[in-house]
């Protein structure tokens, strides 16, 4: 009986909860998907994942950071051997949420830190610098401080690109 009445009160303390999950305004999260490498006038699909920690400025805005790794074989140019892709970046970005009942649509902009490792044939190259990032998409808040995302992801990296469509999971704090 004890047991039922605190599961009732830690039950009802969550729906009070504001929707904005974020209570001292940090959240962590993860994310993975299918992505589009595009390299040398080639592309192919392969896949992305990483973590990310964001703090929200006001209702509208919040900036993140993170890590994300990602991996495709693309068709070399004049060759019938891939290009095997494997990539790192650290992006930081500006996000605005546009609120909706339950969740947003929100767009992000900023730039990433990446390295990429490139191997086609015993050869490896390695290239470094910053790039570009932008996306889109929406934000599914169904239970006090979880979010699920859908979006899209651009990020630039030199000689090499990716378009994902990413899945996340965060959670506010």
């Amino acid at each position: 009986m004890k047991m039922k009445k605190m599961l009732l009160a830690a039950t009802l303390a969550l729906i009070c909860m504001p929707a904005s999950a974020e209570v001292l305004g940090l959240s962590v999260g993860a994310s993975a998907g299918a992505s589009s490498i595009e390299y040398d006038g080639n592309s192919e699909y392969g896949f992305e994942y990483g973590i990310n920690g964001a703090y929200q400025i006001n209702d509208i805005f919040s900036v993140s950071a993170g890590v994300v790794q990602g991996s495709a074989e693309v068709d070399a140019s004049g060759n019938t051997v891939k290009n095997d892709i494997d990539y790192t970046a650290f992006p930081l970005t500006l996000r605005g949420d546009l609120p909706l009942l339950i969740g947003s649509l929100y767009a992000k902009a900023g730039t990433n830190y990446y390295d990429v490792d490139r191997a086609l044939s015993g050869i490896n190259v390695n290239d470094t610098g910053w790039g570009i990032i932008g996306g889109a998409g929406v934000v599914l808040t169904l239970i006090p401080l979880v979010d699920f995302t859908l979006g899209y992801e651009y990020r630039d990296m030199g000689d090499v690109t990716s378009n994902a469509v990413i899945f996340g999971i965060g959670m506010g704090l």
